[in-house]
């Protein structure tokens, strides 16, 4: 994939950016093919850049016990990032590829020079704080209030690639269950 057909999907995908600023965007960014199973960022670690997806899955998750926990997934045309990286300051989570994956990736140094000289980038990493802090309000929600099987049927109708492409450890993980108990749960639907 080319550095401009990758451009043309977060175009499609975010319209609020227009041409000059995906430019600025397009000369302070690259596109990197990594592995499955590479870690972007890693626990404990700082960490410069923000990635958009282009191609593959990615999950974050914390390590309590030598044991993963899984907070999130990402998919084709959305954000890869940190918000404590994003402040300079060590992640507290692990991302990593659960598939080979095209990714563009933005120093967040460029990125906050650009937001600084640029309103459309300011208020677009304001709207991707505020869809993160939408998403884990939810999240805190739901594992606080929704017993697991609807964890389980509301997962399945936002995300229903999900048991295509990640594991039944990791769903689970994510679902804050065991794994046999998520098993049970997929049994009686």
């Amino acid at each position: 994939m080319k550095h401009s057909e990758a451009f043309e999907i977060i175009k499609t995908n975010y319209p609020v950016l227009n041409r000059i600023v995906l430019e600025q965007f397009r000369e302070f960014s690259s596109l990197i093919e990594l592995q499955k199973n590479e870690k972007l960022i890693s626990e404990g670690k700082r960490h410069s850049y923000f990635y958009f997806l282009i191609q593959g899955v990615a999950k974050a998750y914390y390590l309590k016990d030598d044991k993963e926990v899984c907070n999130w997934f990402a998919f084709e045309n959305e954000i890869i990032a940190n918000l404590k990286a994003y402040q300079g300051e060590p992640s507290n989570e692990n991302i990593e590829l659960l598939e080979n994956s095209v990714l563009i990736s933005i120093h967040t140094d460029k990125l906050k020079q650009l937001s600084k000289n640029s309103l459309i980038i300011s208020e677009f990493l304001n709207g991707m704080i505020l869809e993160h802090a939408i998403f884990l309000e939810e999240r805190l929600y739901q594992l606080q209030f929704m017993s697991s099987k609807e964890r389980h049927q509301n997962l399945l109708k936002e995300e229903p690639r999900l048991y295509q492409r990640i594991s039944i450890t990791d769903i689970a993980s994510y679902l804050g269950i065991a794994r046999e108990t998520l098993s049970r749960i997929r049994a009686q639907i």
